[in-house]
């Protein structure tokens, strides 16, 4: 089925529909049909009303009442329709099939209390309308003449005056003398018959004729025949003399005391010209004045008189000067326009109409999606099922993208030959121009897109933008010659380039050229043909500012030079190491035991050494080689074989296969960036944004190069001491992927993390030492558990594994430092706080299993010495670590268990089991009961005065005295002490 036949049949699209609406065409027929096509929506009937109303209340009371009127809106919005049918209303002359024109207009308008109105102040206040089209009646070799003066002429010529300004005022003084017809028998005579009419303005005629025929006639004042001098000389008038003559003439040639200037494409003609636009407020302003409510002057044009309206279609700062002489606005939305279009043209039958929403029914949602817009404030690219139903073969957007192109090309060309957005939509469905098919003759799903509207409108695109146009021909010109889809791609960034308020993403272009309903998403290949129009050298075609466009020649030449531009090796391995980088940001990290967080670091394998991308000091490094494709399962092989070895123990290899795109991809990055390095610094504005184009055009190409690397590598393999994982068993994203795989690994890596697992605070160590007594630690000062109670007496686990895998390492390397010990435990295989390290040799300390090297001098018990060592990180890097030699002998260890029990009748510890195990715990011990039992033994005095408590602070000095002897000086202290007090007691 094609898609004429789903229009309704009394509406005829092959009928004859005219190119503009003109003002100066006033025949009866032509008028006839104009106003039986005239559509007037809600919209427009409103404004109808409230300007008549307006225009009552002011010829009701007369005054300085306002009286300038702007109407605004796209080219072919209407403006010229809405002013024309409102001035012939209130001409009484103006008739169609005998009835005034008035009731035509009246039968279009949709309100009954419009059509009264209409009817009322047409009735009462009949005016003399003199309509002045701009755009087409400019003065004859007086470029771009002010408004008032186009408009004096305008109204001579009305009147029945000659242009020639002499032979105007002659006239009009004929007229008030009541000479005229004597004059025109004068001419008839003189002519042999000729009727002045056909002759007041030939210059021949009037140089030859008029001066011999004011000389018969004034004598007086022209005393021979070369007396008057029909040539126009300057004359100084002020305006308002000017205005006052223009509506003395107006009302003796009608007879009527109400005029209506209508001024049309006024905003078009004055533009930002101060000079025209000062002309236009003072003209409006001495109608205002002289006029006394019963004069008025309309104007239109594409512009708002607003300083900054986003939805109008232009707006000018200079323009917004004159909002104060035309303060009543009537603005042609372009909703008007879209259903005027599709009640004048586009209306379906009943069976269309069922077509078209079954169409939608079944295509719509994604015909939404495909056609779906970015940052397009301006247009309404979305759409419903009635809307679909109403506007086909069109969507809401083309029609938006018509009105706006037209309004573009209109202020190029001034206007002058384009038509009206409702004569482009017949010719799209009706024109077989070029042998193009016209889309009437289309299967039904077939859309008017982008594509079609250029073609429609190349002419006039090629009159009004001749270096777009050419540049989409160069398209034509190249190997794209029979590739339609590169063509139409350009046509639609023309389109776009030429609208300039849309951005020209990939996005916009596929969903702009989108050509069926039934079809889906065409952004795929069109992706792929912009590529392809951007790297060619012979199309002036690439990205600016983050949007397609086509260039000038000067940046033509400077593409040229760019697709010339050489890439080196090494340079593409720079770009793929950046991409590859990015890739893996953030680095994959995983989380061992609830508080290890274990990073992979990221190498790549690219000829000679592995290259460092980051994270080189973490112990886990992510390999990563990519291979030729057909090289791949012999990498893979060898790879396997290599991770198994010692050097491979903490490595994770990943192998892909070299994706063949990206050299391309590589040398398109490397080009933009050199051409933009090249010519930033160049003053011209255009060359400018192209560099800034380059750089954004080379960001998003690297961010290609980055996909397509993860591509590769998703699909590649993860190799860890022999094992071979699939990436994309995994996860299809690659981070993913490699931190998953990164939690295997890590456990592994990590193997004795598991001694000690917890992430201590940083005061932990010092805290531990500080409490002295190990019955007040806590579970908070004691997060693995090293303080035991044996016996109901608290004592350190000395076989606990961590401290056993601390006590091995110093035992086999001797003394060693903080910091050596630190890089030791916090890497592979342990992985251990820093902190928690030091909470461990602060228990090691205390259990007699270390001592520390402070500052020259062995620190063996916990005092002020030992907990400024450990007190932080970098206190303790200088701090020497080794193994306790130096322990009591244990028959002295043992007698001195024997004293105290035999003093206060309680075990100290089963000392015969512990010294079995090892002499070395068994001094701390003691030392811990000695100030169990100070407490017991603070109120007994010794000889001298001496209590036994102060044993303990005896002991702290002679270990700040760095005594190497202390232990045994110590005993023999306490022995000898003991047995005084015994004696004594």
């Amino acid at each position: 089925m094609a898609i004429k036949d789903l229009f309704d049949p009394s509406r005829d699209i092959y009928r004859s529909i005219e190119k503009v609406i003109a003002f100066g065409v006033s025949q009866e027929e032509r008028l006839k049909k104009e106003i039986a096509e005239y559509v007037v929506t809600d919209a427009i009937d409103e404004q109808f009303n409230d300007l008549l109303r307006k225009m009552q209340a002011a010829m009701d009371a007369g005054g300085e009442n306002e009286v300038g009127v702007w109407v605004s809106g796209f080219y072919g919005s209407g403006k010229s329709s809405f002013t024309k049918y409102l001035g012939l209303a209130f001409d009484e002359s103006v008739t169609v099939d005998g009835v005034p024109f008035r009731q035509h207009l009246q039968d279009r308008l949709k309100s009954s209390s419009t059509r009264q109105l209409l009817n009322n102040v047409a009735k009462r206040f009949p005016a003399a309308v003199l309509m002045l089209d701009l755009a087409t009646e400019q003065v004859s070799g007086a470029t771009m003449a002010e408004v008032s003066s186009v408009l004096y002429y305008k109204v001579l010529q009305w009147a029945g005056y000659s242009r020639n300004l002499k032979v105007a005022y002659l006239e009009r003084r004929l007229k008030q003398e009541g000479r005229y017809e004597e004059f025109l028998e004068m001419f008839r005579e003189k002519t042999n018959g000729e009727d002045w009419s056909g002759y007041r303005n030939d210059e021949l005629v009037i140089d030859s004729l008029i001066p011999e025929i004011a000389h018969e006639l004034y004598p007086q004042l022209f005393p021979t025949q070369q007396a008057f001098n029909t040539e126009s000389t300057d004359v100084v008038r002020f305006e308002n003399d000017r205005v006052q003559e223009m509506l003395e003439i107006v009302r003796e040639a009608s007879g009527k005391e109400y005029v209506i200037f209508i001024i049309d494409e006024v905003g078009q003609y004055v533009g930002s010209r101060p000079q025209m636009i000062l002309n236009l407020d003072g003209l409006a302003k001495n109608i205002k004045a002289q006029g006394q409510g019963k004069v008025w002057i309309i104007g239109t044009g594409q512009q708002t008189l607003t300083e900054d309206v986003p939805g109008a279609s232009v707006n000018s700062q200079e323009l917004f000067k004159l909002k104060d002489r035309f303060p009543i606005n009537i603005n042609l939305q372009a909703d008007d326009i879209k259903e005027i279009c599709y009640r004048r043209l586009l209306g379906k039958s009943a069976e269309g109409s069922r077509q078209i929403g079954e169409l939608f029914d079944q295509y719509g949602q994604a015909l939404r999606q495909s056609t779906k817009l970015e940052d397009a404030r301006a247009y309404g690219a979305d759409f419903d099922r009635q809307t679909f139903i109403d506007l086909y073969p069109f969507l809401p957007a083309h029609f938006d993208i018509l009105l706006h192109l037209l309004g573009s090309l209109a202020r190029s060309t001034g206007g002058i030959g384009l038509r009206s957005a409702i004569k482009v939509i017949q010719d799209i469905l009706v024109d077989e121009t070029g042998n193009r098919t016209p889309v009437a003759d289309r299967p039904v799903g077939w859309l008017a897109n982008n594509v079609i509207l250029y073609d429609a409108l190349e002419k006039d695109i090629e009159r009004a933008f001749p270096t777009i146009h050419k540049a989409v021909a160069n398209v034509y010109k190249t190997h794209y010659v029979a590739s339609e889809l590169h063509q139409r791609v350009a046509k639609t960034v023309a389109v776009l380039q030429i609208l300039g308020n849309l951005p020209i993403t990939r996005r916009n272009v596929a969903s702009l050229m989108h050509p069926d309903a039934t079809q889906p998403s065409e952004a795929t290949e069109v992706e792929g043909a912009i590529e392809d129009l951007i790297g060619d050298s012979y199309v002036p075609f690439g990205e600016q500012n983050g949007g397609l466009r086509f260039f000038s020649e000067k940046l033509n030449d400077i593409e040229q030079e760019r697709s010339k531009l050489p890439i080196r090796q090494a340079e593409r391995k720079r770009l793929i190491n950046i991409a590859l980088g990015e890739a893996f940001s953030p680095l994959p990290t995983t989380q061992l035991g609830g508080s290890l967080s274990v990073q992979s670091g990221l190498k790549v394998q690219n000829g000679g050494l592995p290259t460092s991308l980051a994270g080189e000091r973490n112990s886990i490094q992510t390999l990563v080689e990519l291979v030729d494709p057909a090289d791949y399962e012999a990498a893979r092989t060898r790879l396997t074989d290599e991770s198994v070895t010692r050097n491979a123990e903490q490595q994770v290899l990943l192998i892909g296969r070299y994706p063949t795109e990206i050299d391309d991809l590589t040398a398109e990055i490397h080009r933009s960036q050199e051409i933009a390095n090249k010519y930033r610094n160049e003053p011209d504005q255009e060359v400018k944004e192209y560099c800034k184009s380059q750089q954004d055009r080379a960001a998003r190409l690297q961010g290609e190069l980055q996909r397509q690397l993860k591509r590769s590598l998703v699909q590649g393999s993860f190799i860890f001491r022999g094992q071979v994982t699939a990436v994309e068993t995994l996860s299809s994203d690659l981070i993913e992927a490699a931190r998953k795989h990164l939690a295997e690994v890590a456990t592994q890596v990590f193997d004795r993390y598991s001694e000690a697992p917890v992430c201590a605070n940083t005061d932990l160590a010092e805290r531990f030492l500080r409490v002295g007594n190990l019955n007040g630690v806590t579970s908070q000062l004691d997060p693995l558990g090293l303080v035991q109670t044996v016996n109901g007496q608290p004592q350190i686990n000395t076989q606990n594994r961590a401290i056993v895998s601390i006590r091995d390492h110093v035992d086999k390397v001797g003394q060693v430092e903080g910091k050596s010990l630190t890089k030791r435990f916090s890497e592979a295989p342990f992985g251990w706080s820093q902190d928690t390290l030091r909470y461990l040799v602060a228990a090691m300390l205390m259990a007699g299993v270390i001592k520390l090297r402070v500052g020259g001098r062995d620190v063996t018990v916990n005092g002020q010495q030992a907990q400024e060592a450990l007190k932080t990180n970098n206190a303790f890097k200088n701090v020497g670590v080794s193994l306790r030699d130096d322990s009591p002998s244990n028959e002295m260890l043992a007698l001195a268990a024997e004293r105290l029990t035999e003093f206060t009748g309680e075990s100290v510890v089963p000392l015969e089991d512990e010294i079995s195990r090892t002499a070395m715990g068994l001094f701390p011990k003691l030392q811990q009961r000695f100030a169990q039992l100070s407490a017991k033994l603070t109120s007994l005095e010794l000889p001298g005065g001496e209590r036994l408590g102060n044993l303990t602070q005896a002991m702290v000095e002679m270990q700040e005295a760095d005594a190497s002897d202390a232990p045994q000086r110590l005993w023999a202290l306490h022995t000898s002490r003991l047995a005084s007090w015994r004696s004594a007691a």
